[in-house]
This record gives C-alpha cells, sequence and structure tokens, in this order.
C-alpha cells in the first residue's frame, strides 16, 4: 500500500476494468427476437420434435409492420432444436418477447412429453408470464396464420389469450408458470385453451384439461364457459334457457360462485356450489313483461343448475380437478394421510348446485 499509495491502486483497478471483455452484450440490430414457439411431434424424420420460432422482422417502412419469419427444426429436444435453428440464422436469437408458446395436441396428449413444459420454465430469456396454449391442428399452422389487421406478429394472440382485446367467457389463459404449479401441485390440474388454426384467424373456444402428465379431456365451449364461471374469471356472457314457447338470452354482468366441500361423519361427503348470476334481458321471441322476469328466473336457475352439475360430473369422472377442490381440501386438513383420504373421497363425492338468478331489466324496452 505504501508503494502505490490511494490513487495508485484506483488506477490499477481502472485499468483492468478497461481490460475485461464486453463481448457478451449484443446490439438490438444483432439480434432476432422470438415472437411465439410452437412445437409438434415430427413427421417423416427420426426425430422425436418439430421446434418452430416465429420472428418478428423490422420493416424499414410503415406498410408491412407484420413481416415475420419462421423457422423450423426437428431435434430430440428443444435445446438441440434452437441450437440448431441458430446456424440458421444471422442474428442472436432472443426469447425475452417471446409471449405465445403452442404446443400441438399430439404433443399434450402424448406421454413422456411433460419434459418440455419444464424446458420453459428453466429458461432465463422466457418469461414465465408467456401465454401457453393447444395447437390444432399444428403448432405450425397456428404459427403461419396471419390475421387481417395485425399491427405486429402473434399480436392477435397475445390480444386474445390476455383478453385485452375480446372479453369472452369462451376463452380459458394460463401463463407458463401457472401451468408448471399446476403440474407439481396436488390438489390443482392444468387447463390450457385450443387454438385452432382457420384461414385468416383464429377459433379459440374450447379447453384442454390435463393430468400431471398429459392433455386427458376436452371441453366444448359451452362446457369451456360454465367452468371458466366455476373459476371465477369471467362474468360477461350470455344464457339462453325456453319456458313453454318463449326462448329468451340473458346478458350476464354479474356472475360469482362459491363453493364448501363438506364431510360430515358418517354421512357421504359433498361439495355444495352456490352460483349468483345477474343480468339484463337481451333477447327474447316473444314479449316478456317485467311481472313475469320471476319466471324465468326460476327456468334459469333451473337450466344452470343442470349444466354446472353436469360439467363437474364429466370432469370428477377423468379424475382431474381444474377448479382445485383439493387444494381447498389440503388447506383444512393437514395430517399427513389427508391427501390420501381426499384420493378417495373425490370419485364418489356429490355435487349440491343451487343457482341463484336475478334479471335486473328487459333493456330498453319496456
Amino acid at each position: 500500500m505504501k508503494l502505490f499509495g490511494k490513487w495508485g491502486w484506483m488506477v490499477i483497478i481502472l485499468l483492468s476494468i478497461f481490460l475485461l471483455n464486453g463481448c457478451g452484450f449484443k446490439d438490438i440490430d444483432k439480434r432476432f427476437f422470438v415472437v411465439s414457439i410452437g412445437v409438434d411431434i415430427a413427421k417423416n424424420s427420426p426425430k422425436k420434435y418439430l421446434v418452430s420460432l416465429k420472428f418478428a422482422v423490422p420493416s424499414p417502412s410503415k406498410d408491412n409492420p407484420n413481416e415475420f419469419a419462421i423457422v423450423s427444426e426437428s431435434a430430440d429436444s428443444m435445446s438441440e432444436a434452437v441450437r440448431i435453428i441458430k446456424t440458421k440464422v444471422d442474428k442472436e436469437v432472443d426469447f425475452s418477447h417471446a409471449k405465445v408458446i403452442v404446443l400441438s395436441e399430439d404433443v399434450v396428449k402424448e406421454k413422456g412429453n411433460a419434459g418440455i413444459y419444464y424446458w420453459f420454465s428453466r429458461r432465463r430469456d422466457i418469461q414465465g408470464i408467456a401465454w401457453t396454449a393447444i395447437a390444432k391442428p399444428s403448432a405450425l399452422a397456428v404459427l403461419k396464420v396471419n390475421p387481417k389487421g395485425e399491427s405486429m406478429p402473434s399480436n392477435a394472440l397475445l390480444l386474445s389469450l390476455g383478453k385485452e382485446g375480446s372479453e369472452t367467457p369462451y376463452v380459458i389463459s394460463e401463463f407458463i408458470f401457472d401451468m408448471k404449479y399446476k403440474l407439481i401441485e396436488r390438489g390443482i390440474d392444468p387447463i390450457l385453451p385450443i387454438i385452432e388454426a382457420k384461414k385468416d384467424h383464429f377459433e379459440i373456444n374450447t379447453v384442454g384439461l390435463f393430468n400431471k402428465s398429459r392433455m386427458m379431456l376436452t371441453l366444448n365451449p359451452e362446457e369451456t364457459k360454465i367452468l371458466n364461471f366455476l373459476r371465477g374469471r369471467e362474468e360477461k356472457s350470455a344464457s339462453k334457457v325456453t319456458k313453454g314457447n318463449t326462448t329468451i338470452v340473458i346478458d350476464t354482468h354479474k356472475v360469482k360462485t362459491k363453493y364448501k366441500i363438506h364431510t360430515p361423519r358418517g354421512k357421504a361427503p359433498f361439495i355444495k356450489v352456490n352460483v349468483s348470476v345477474e343480468g339484463t334481458l337481451e333477447e327474447a321471441t316473444r314479449r316478456v313483461p317485467n311481472e313475469n322476469l320471476s319466471t324465468y328466473e326460476k327456468a334459469t336457475e333451473k337450466s344452470l343448475n343442470r349444466e354446472v352439475e353436469k360439467v363437474l360430473v364429466k370432469i370428477q369422472k377423468a379424475n382431474l380437478d381444474p377448479i382445485g377442490f383439493g387444494l381447498r381440501y389440503r388447506s383444512r386438513h393437514f395430517n399427513n394421510d389427508d391427501w390420501e383420504q381426499w384420493k378417495r373421497i373425490y370419485p364418489a363425492i356429490t355435487f349440491k348446485v343451487k343457482t341463484k338468478v336475478q334479471i335486473a331489466d328487459t333493456g330498453l324496452i319496456e
């Protein structure tokens, strides 16, 4: 210390900093940004997967802001595919803007592919808030769709899955971090929306239900809507009911669902589900006076009771639990054998559904 003094050591430190290699950083013009990722089962190839990356291509003019490029590669793992794809592009592949992950039906239905889901969670440069979905007929087909009016690549999927654009009860969205959590958490199972590729647009109105390794069950649009109500994630919808010769449609603007698990001693366990619906009369085949609204409220309640119970039983028969009944049971039972007890209870438990419907008014028509 006496030889160099205070300023001498500072000079040495500064010189050392200047000599450090700074090649780890690449400018934005040397990066190729991935906006969505697709995974299919490889066809006519000895490799297992076909991995496709959709890149946003910067446009020099404002006339074509939605230019993109898709690069695919067959490989036995995600890591291998990404490293080979890097040899096909002239810039560094950047996943920081990858917000959509689509997996084909073949991938999610086949056993032994759960490791793919964890690959997305392990990568530091892939955000945990990336939307995850099932692709139909294939992930590559979904990536190739170029909807009219899309301002940037994959923006239509972001708006639909994130519900920043269209709001509909037929879409159930799932983040990759949430899916990974549900794959390992006892008492709740993953749900993924199904994206069907059309000529120039997408159709998203069904979901796939998973156990801890693969997709086991598909729900149709109406069942998807009911499941969304049960999860308390969507309130805006429409319920159709027929009473006599009159058919009405209720525009719902408030839906609340509560449930409680009852395990009385000496009696069969059951789950009591209470659904509260508020809305207005949106459509009717005949004139409906205000004094007759209570009649249609009761008819709607009976219809919803049947529909909700039917969906719950269908999910139960598949031994799946996307709502989280098992998680609720675990939160109130802390013994070591309680989880094993719940696995015996759930397949035989009964559902008691009670719906309360309130039609506020008949719209602007009196």
